[in-house]
């Protein structure tokens, strides 16, 4: 395997996991999704599709 393509892989699969890691976080701290858990919920999303559109532009410029 490549090292551009490790460091792709790599950026990706943590991307994901701190998703994973937010979203578990939100159902924990709001586990009837009542007051502000919908925007967390909501905010985690928005979170999540920034940090990779981040990452692709950063490795773009790779």
């Amino acid at each position: 395997m490549e090292r551009e393509t490790f460091v792709e892989a790599a950026v990706s699969i943590a991307a994901v996991v701190l998703f994973l890691v937010a979203i578990v976080a939100v159902g924990l701290l709001y586990p009837n999704l009542s007051g502000v858990g919908p925007l967390a919920l909501i905010g985690s999303i928005v979170f999540f599709v920034v940090v990779m559109s981040a990452a692709g532009y950063w490795l773009a410029g790779q």
